[in-house]
């Protein structure tokens, strides 16, 4: 997870002790709502109207999550470079980049339509939750 861009040791581990197995998760988008990321919906009829975050979750891993997010407004789209001793899964690594690299053309194009700073933010948590999904099932696997 050590990968991907503003998640470094301290977050890294938060994530894998908060959420256990990943695998236990059906998907990307489950586990995002786990942690509380999806936006709440108020829908009647035809209208399909769309709110705030839920919140409903882990609120610890959510605030991290966040905060991860802040990395993707500035950094650029290269892969992170490893630390010293890590030494990761070339699949996990390859996605993990494809991740950093989605991340900011998203972030980009959020703040480029015009979406506010924090919602662009909560948004990029979002996404950012599916990949560390993603990277933390294929941690699993390996």
């Amino acid at each position: 997870m050590r990968c991907l861009k503003g998640v470094d040791t301290a977050t890294a581990a938060d994530l894998v002790f908060e959420a256990g197995e990943f695998s236990r998760f059906g998907n990307a988008r489950s586990f995002a709502a786990w942690v509380g990321l999806t936006p709440s919906e108020h829908s009647s009829g035809e209208s399909d109207r769309r709110g705030a975050i839920t919140k409903a979750g882990n609120k610890h891993l959510r605030k991290a999550l966040v905060e991860a997010a802040w990395h993707y407004l500035t950094c650029s789209g290269r892969p992170k470079d490893l630390a010293k001793g890590q030494a990761p899964d070339r699949v996990a690594r390859r996605h993990a980049a494809k991740g950093v690299r989605r991340l900011v053309e998203r972030r980009e194009a959020l703040l480029a339509r015009g979406v506010h700073g924090n919602k662009a933010n909560v948004a990029t948590a979002r996404e950012l939750a599916c990949w560390v999904w993603a990277v933390g099932l294929m941690a699993e696997e390996a």
